[in-house]
């Protein structure tokens, strides 16, 4: 035992700034040997500290992890909203990450991290926390927030992080999208809080990103639409309230039927047919795309394999649209294969749509997945084609046949210049390069009589006809959609000498490849 006197004095001091994870403990004694076990108990509370401090703080960044942000955004929730301390929450995500990462490395991804979290804690003020939630999301919490200085912030933030970076001796530019929620009057609930600024940050993104959204009653019950749209498409999905309808292709230079595109419908039980724009993007969002669109190619070439059957003696094109999580599902190649072979149809009958942005953006390993789609003998085309700023070299190494004009070039093409000379441009592009054009949203005879004056080898829209069920395809093969030399007379377009550029083959004769062959069968010669 040791002799310690009733009146020595030993006295425990403690500093700590809990809200940033950090701690300090101390003691201190007059007695020579508590001095001495004091200095052990030091030591042990300092590597204590030291350890409490890598627990709470992000190894990258530096910066305070989310539990040390939700624990003080706890303890801001309870105070007396007397006291007129009003807090925000602002997440703030890096715009295009991925292709950072993907074109620098991953090593000058966290040297971008790392300017970025320096960069948000040189904006904030000192009662102010930064921390790293995960990946390139990094959330504030803003206290004494008032007259709209949390938008002030989240626009010094964003004009911050748009500033030049150097990284590795490379200037790297990134920007970032900005989601603000305020705490309400009564707020205590940290998850509705932070939910309400995810998504205003979402909202940012799908309004063009780089730019700040506040949550507000719209986004509010735009979220809630959306939590609504995916419950019942889990539904939809399990009780088979999707259908297919099919869009007629139109060859222009004799109004026939070569192709369609097959197109989902949500027949809800309660709200009667929902258009796919309302929930093809949710679909996209929470991962049910990779199930929606499993199935439509099914059900897809389960009809092409039908009409077949009935009509032998003809040739159509089945084009599908496949988005970028299905094509990155590692299956999709074997999916695909299985789905030739239980249905038996031509592989070159059968054309995979993805959008421009998705093939300007690829990575290598989906370009590797759409040259194996080739490979099985299936057509790729570009859809929404102009929409996008397209490198021509990374165009020409894209493993892509056909080129789908987009829609927005169509509607101006009798009454703006701009248009009409996109669509030449394309035109042009597509046949020096070797692809083939459809062009979508045609609506009227004279859009229909202007693209066969320039080119133009097949065309859909409303002018041909609307989606429609499977049996009303029947019918149309047989019969001419529009009157080419019609046009002529109204619109003084060609039909006989220069619809399409001498020499220019026409969709049909290489996108099918069987013409001649029965329809969805496989073409002589093939494997």
């Amino acid at each position: 035992m040791l002799g310690i006197r009733a009146n020595t004095s030993v006295s425990f001091g403690t500093s700590a700034r809990e809200s940033r994870g950090e701690s300090k403990v101390s003691v201190t004694s007059d007695h020579p040997l508590l001095t001495a076990a004091g200095s052990e108990v030091e030591r042990l509370r300092d590597l204590i500290a030291h350890l409490m401090h890598k627990t709470a703080h992000d190894p990258l960044t530096a910066l305070p992890t989310r539990g040390v942000l939700l624990e003080q955004l706890e303890q801001e929730l309870r105070r007396d909203p007397s006291d007129g301390a009003e807090i925000a929450i602002l997440f703030v995500d890096l715009d295009n990450f991925k292709l950072v990462n993907d074109s620098l490395g991953h090593g000058s991804g966290d040297a971008v991290l790392r300017e970025m979290a320096n960069r948000i804690v040189d904006c904030i003020g000192p009662e102010d926390i930064a921390s790293r939630f995960g990946g390139d999301e990094m959330v504030v919490l803003h206290v004494r927030a008032a007259n709209d200085s949390s938008l002030a912030l989240g626009n010094r933030i964003l004009a911050s992080l748009t500033e030049p970076m150097l990284v590795s001796g490379k200037e790297v530019v990134v920007s970032a999208s900005v989601g603000v929620a305020l705490c309400k009057p009564g707020m205590k609930s940290v998850e509705q809080l932070l939910r309400e600024a995810d998504t205003a940050l979402y909202a940012a993104k799908d309004r063009g990103r780089a730019r700040l959204e506040q949550f507000n009653d719209e986004l509010h019950a735009r979220a809630e639409k959306r939590m609504r749209i995916e419950s019942d498409l889990r539904a939809a999905l399990r009780e088979q309230q999707l259908f297919v309808e099919y869009q007629p292709q139109v060859r222009l230079k004799d109004g026939c039927v070569v192709g369609v595109e097959a197109l989902v419908r949500w027949r809800h039980p309660e709200h009667g047919v929902i258009p796919p724009g309302d929930f093809i993007p949710v679909a996209e969002e929470c991962g049910l795309i990779v199930k929606l669109g499993r199935e439509v190619l099914k059900e897809s070439c389960r009809q092409l394999a039908e009409w077949a059957n009935q009509m032998p003696d003809r040739s159509l094109a089945m084009t599908v649209n496949v988005s970028p999580r299905q094509i990155a599902e590692p299956n999709f190649i074997a999916e695909l294969r299985e789905v030739l072979s239980e249905t038996g149809i031509d592989p070159t009958a059968l054309c995979l749509e993805v959008t421009e942005s998705m093939m300007m953006s690829a990575r290598q390993e989906v370009i590797e997945v759409l040259e194996r789609v080739r490979q099985l003998g299936v057509f790729i085309a570009i859809d929404d084609f102009g929409t996008e700023h397209s490198s021509l070299s990374r165009l020409r190494d894209m493993p892509a046949e056909v080129l789908k004009i987009d829609r927005s070039f169509i509607d101006g093409l009798s009454s703006e210049p701009g248009d009409t000379a996109i669509v030449s441009s394309i035109l042009s592009l597509a046949y020096a390069m070797g692809k083939h054009t459809i062009a979508e949203g045609v609506e009227t005879r004279e859009q229909a009589a202007i693209l066969l004056r320039m080119g133009c080898e097949v065309a859909q829209g409303y002018f041909f006809s609307r989606p429609v069920a499977a049996d009303k395809i029947a019918p149309m093969l047989s019969t001419a959609l529009w009157q080419p030399r019609a046009a002529v007379a109204l619109h003084g377009a060609d039909a006989t000498d220069g619809p399409v550029r001498r020499g220019h083959r026409y969709f049909i004769d290489e996108f099918l490849q069987h013409i001649g062959a029965p329809m969805g069968t496989k073409a002589a010669g093939r494997s």
